[in-house]
């Protein structure tokens, strides 16, 4: 059952004339404060409201839901489709009174994440992927705040498996202006994530009108950067604190690695060897 809150607000007052008067004064709450609804549990309601469990369940029931957890289920989903992170972790922290265990919720919110985009990942534009990485001459990451981050993650570990790459940075040159010399047989990773960068969007044009194969990995399948990608992976980056959630997205390019590294394993293996030198020697 995919709704929002607007939908939850119009069902509660379709059924209004139904409802007891005890199931009214939920209602009402749940009216003015859906959030509140989407944090909390029964027990909170219940001593918020003064309230029994079975008329929450009831009320959750006369609305058409199962019961409280899919009414309650279908507004967090809600909630966090609608609200930025900012938002969301405002809402979160103003919810409740008690103390958060956010280790525990972010935690759970990954495991959620990376469960999602498991579902979502094609397995044959993995190896696609991984063959564009394996053959390409140069391959240079982009992205904007956030996206940066991961960027230059994906760079790091690239190099670490023998593939000659470059993170992207924006300065006195925009992206499009950097990849003004980057040819055909290079690649491009790029990240779009909320909020969207049009610098991002901009430099995948101008790649896709030179024909430079470019990856891009972002969160939704209407994603203004995926008509100028040859390839894309939908990462599921919800998250309960002031950022979207960078798990999902760092699994994906982490594996992206290791597999490049195990396809490449003589060259790998040699990178690391001198990488070792290097620490031992020159550091």
């Amino acid at each position: 059952m995919k709704e929002n809150i607007d939908d939850l607000k119009a069902r509660i007052l379709r059924e209004s004339q139904r409802l007891t008067e005890s199931q009214k004064k939920i209602a009402n709450f749940i009216l003015q404060n859906p959030q509140i609804l989407a944090l909390s549990s029964v027990r909170d309601l219940e001593a918020q409201l003064g309230t029994s469990k079975a008329t929450i369940v009831r009320l959750a029931q006369a609305l058409g839901y199962s019961g409280f957890q899919e009414m309650r289920k279908a507004m967090l989903l809600s909630m966090r489709q609608e609200l930025d992170p900012l938002h969301r972790f405002k809402t979160i922290i103003n919810g409740k009174k008690e103390k958060q265990n956010f280790f525990e919720l972010i935690a759970e919110q990954s495991k959620i994440n990376l469960q999602q985009t498991i579902k979502m990942l094609n397995p044959d534009d993995f190896e696609r992927a991984v063959s564009l990485i394996k053959k390409s001459n140069y391959v240079f990451t982009m992205g904007m705040a956030m996206s940066q981050f991961l960027a230059q993650i994906t760079a790091y570990l690239l190099n670490r498996v023998s593939v000659r790459s470059f993170a992207l940075t924006y300065g006195p040159l925009n992206f499009a202006e950097q990849i003004i010399n980057i040819g055909k047989k290079d690649l491009i990773i790029a990240f779009s994530f909320p909020p969207y960068s049009q610098e991002t969007i901009k430099a995948a044009e101008y790649a896709k009108e030179k024909e430079i194969p470019l990856v891009a990995i972002t969160d939704k399948p209407t994603g203004q950067i995926l008509p100028f990608s040859d390839i894309y992976f939908l990462t599921q980056v919800d998250s309960v604190t002031m950022s979207n959630s960078m798990m999902a997205p760092l699994a994906l390019i982490y594996a992206l690695a290791a597999q490049v590294g195990a396809d490449l394993k003589s060259k790998t293996i040699k990178t690391i060897r001198a990488i070792d030198h290097v620490r031992k020697e020159h550091s």
